[in-house]
């Protein structure tokens, strides 16, 4: 045991001798003679005594002029508690952040020591960056706050830290905030139910599957630990075409080229998991997906996969869909089989569900009106539903667009309540295709009634009402909306969520309006709180929200430069030429935003992409691009893992939101992190 402690002081005393290296000049080397190290010394003296706080440690940049403070979480489950201490003790007094996506953890640069020893210390995802003004005051006021922070922290009896909401809520609002595009609000989610307890490591790893696949991230699902355990766990198939999906990422470059021995070959490398999915039901499985398994089941000789996989495909008509090198490659391989010719007869592929008593139950659950009856009802074949994403087989909402509204209306507060667990497969349904819109406005009403107005659920709201707004209401039913979302501003219209806000202003002006007083009656509404507090927003909020003023003819007198950001950083007009590629399937919020970035930063040449699949051109604009800004909402898969594959940038950033404010803030954000670390 003593040795073991020895270890341990020697392992931090080697991570804080590299943290106060080359790189930082705050305390150089933890010189004992150094003349300002008192400054430095409580953060040190704490990590060095183990205190139940977070660690906290300075840095001062020695190539620019910049400070930073590290706070680290003491645990990966405890990420979501040191936010809302940092949020307690610096919050918007000290330190700038985003309000609609609270404070969040740094992606630490691998190439910058500091932060490389800062991970080999702690890990990935555990560590917030957090920054303030240039003066030596702002300087010294967000150390002593954060101090104070660990001091406090570190005299509080030991309690564990637990979360109020239920673990199905917490679940609803992860669903909901994926299929809204709300990154940073499914992160913090998924913090809130690590620490929850009642989630076991398997179903926490199948939920960091989803959202690493929303995101495109491939490589980091083929490099999480507890994929193994996952998958032996017989995941819902979402989790199971998430993870094919990724094992094509790698396969992707040589299919293009119509080399199927490299393609064999990497599959070989980075499909070790492919086996153990080959049961997965092909009939409800991407094209992407489809051919790993034709390709794993060929060269695995697996002769009854093969057919079943074959034959669901023929039966799906989805054979033009396939590259046809892997097509031709399974009929030849079956041709050539000993009994390849024998009369067979092929079984129908079984959907995985768990337990026999419900496979009869689930049956009936075929269409969206008895799913979101089975949904309300609180059943588990409901749930099987949502979690296997059985809708995908069936019409659209749009189909029974009106019965769905209508159901939704007449539920009981509890029901209404279990009904909102379905608003995340509906957004996702409904795409950008066939609007549901009173369907949509139903679950508005049930978001109103039941005070949902968290950063996640708002984009949610967002989501709902650009679905609403696309399907042409009459003039009643549009003033009925828009009062709706204007009624309880109060409670979310804050310069912090200011992109929300005029995402919501941003979609009044791209589609119809039959209405025009409740129109401008609502920008007046979700502007005016802006512009009394127009000082605290930053300069791409403010631009926008000028912007949007003059297209809705609703006058304010706005300031000419933000005011908030001005004395940290340099005017956006100030940034070094640099290449920005934008992604959504919003093609008029994509045209928006380049718009927005070439008013304000000049030097910047913003490229838009829209593709549904990947491209040469896709490629390219990725390859060259200094940041990439993507609206997961507006997506498709085979496109943004497209994206993050080919990209040479580690400045990937994502809007939380489907709206012009929401990439604009996100764009403005990356190009700040690019300049600054350049």
């Amino acid at each position: 045991m003593i040795q073991t402690q020895n270890q341990q002081r020697e392992a931090l005393e080697g991570f804080l001798h590299r943290f106060f290296g080359p790189g930082n000049g705050v305390w150089p080397g933890l010189d004992p003679d150094y003349r300002y190290k008192d400054r430095t010394l409580p953060f040190v003296e704490a990590i060095r005594r183990g205190d139940d706080a977070p660690v906290v440690l300075p840095r001062v940049y020695t190539d620019r002029d910049r400070f930073v403070v590290y706070v680290i979480a003491r645990e990966p489950g405890e990420r979501a508690k040191t936010a809302e201490l940092i949020r307690a003790f610096a919050g918007p007094t000290y330190i700038a952040y985003d309000e609609q996506v609270g404070i969040q953890p740094a992606w630490l640069d691998p190439d910058d020591p500091i932060e490389q020893a800062i991970r080999d210390f702690a890990g990935d995802r555990t560590t917030f960056r957090l920054e303030t003004g240039r003066t030596l005051e702002h300087r010294r006021n967000l150390a002593g706050a954060l101090e104070l922070m660990q001091r406090t922290e570190a005299r509080r009896p030991p309690r564990m830290w637990r979360v109020a909401k239920p673990i199905g809520r917490l679940l609803a609002e992860f669903d909901a905030s994926l299929s809204a595009g709300a990154e940073a609000a499914s992160s913090v989610v998924l913090d809130h139910l690590a620490a929850a307890g009642g989630v076991t490591a398997a179903n926490l790893a199948s939920l960091r599957i989803k959202r690493l696949d929303r995101l495109g991230r491939s490589e980091a699902i083929l490099q999480l630990p507890e994929l193994p355990d996952a998958i032996r766990q017989d995941p819902p198939l979402p989790v199971k075409e998430a993870i094919l999906n990724a094992v094509y990422a790698a396969l992707e470059e040589p299919l293009a080229e119509g080399d199927l021995s490299a393609a064999r070959a990497r599959l070989e490398e980075r499909g070790r998991f492919v086996p153990a999915l080959l049961d997965a039901d092909a009939r409800k499985l991407g094209t992407q997906a489809i051919t790993v398994l034709l390709m794993a089941a060929t060269v695995l000789e697996d002769l009854p996969a093969l057919r079943r996989l074959v034959e669901a495909v023929q039966n799906g008509a989805r054979i033009g869909e396939l590259p046809s090198l892997i097509w031709e490659d399974a009929q030849r391989f079956l041709a050539e089989s000993d009994d390849a010719a024998a009369p067979r007869v092929v079984a129908e592929p079984v959907p995985q569900i768990a337990g026999s008593d419900a496979l009869e139950a689930f049956a009936t659950i075929d269409s969206w009106p008895t799913f979101l009856a089975a949904v309300a009802a609180g059943s588990s074949e409901g749930q099987s539903a949502v979690e296997e994403r059985s809708w995908t087989a069936w019409s659209p909402p749009a189909a029974h667009d009106a019965a769905l509204a209508g159901f939704l209306d007449g539920l009981e507060n509890q029901a209404a309540e279990e009904a909102w667990r379905a608003v995340g497969a509906f957004i996702d349904a409904v795409g950008y295709v066939a609007p549901a819109g009173l369907t949509a406005h139903a679950f508005i009403r049930n978001a109103v009634a039941f005070d949902r107005f968290g950063p996640g659920d708002l984009a949610v709201l967002q989501a709902l009402a650009e679905i609403a707004l696309r399907a042409g209401p009459s003039a009643e039913t549009y003033a009925e909306l828009l009062d709706e979302i204007g009624a309880y501003r109060s409670r979310w219209v804050s310069p912090e969520r200011a992109s929300i806000a005029l995402d919501f202003v941003d979609r009044l002006f791209l589609v119809a309006c039959p209405d025009a007083e409740a129109r401008s009656k609502l920008a007046y509404d979700l502007l005016e709180p802006l512009w009394r507090h127009q000082g605290r927003l930053n300069e791409a909020d403010l631009a926008f929200a000028k912007r949007l003023s003059r297209e809705l003819g609703v006058d304010f007198p706005w300031q000419d430069r933000a005011g908030s950001d001005g004395e940290r950083e340099l005017s956006l007009s100030d940034l070094p030429p640099m290449r920005v590629l934008l992604y959504s399937l919003d093609e008029a919020v994509l045209v928006r935003c380049a718009e927005e970035i070439k008013q304000l930063a000049p030097a910047v040449d913003a490229a838009m992409a829209s593709d549904h699949v990947g491209s040469a051109q896709l490629r390219q604009k990725a390859r060259s691009a200094d940041l990439v800004v993507i609206a997961t909402r507006c997506a498709k898969h085979a496109a943004t893992g497209f994206i993050t594959q080919h990209t040479r940038t580690k400045y990937i950033h994502y809007a939380d939101g489907s709206g012009s404010a929401s990439m604009l803030r996100a764009a403005v954000n990356g190009l700040r992190s690019v300049a600054a670390n350049r």
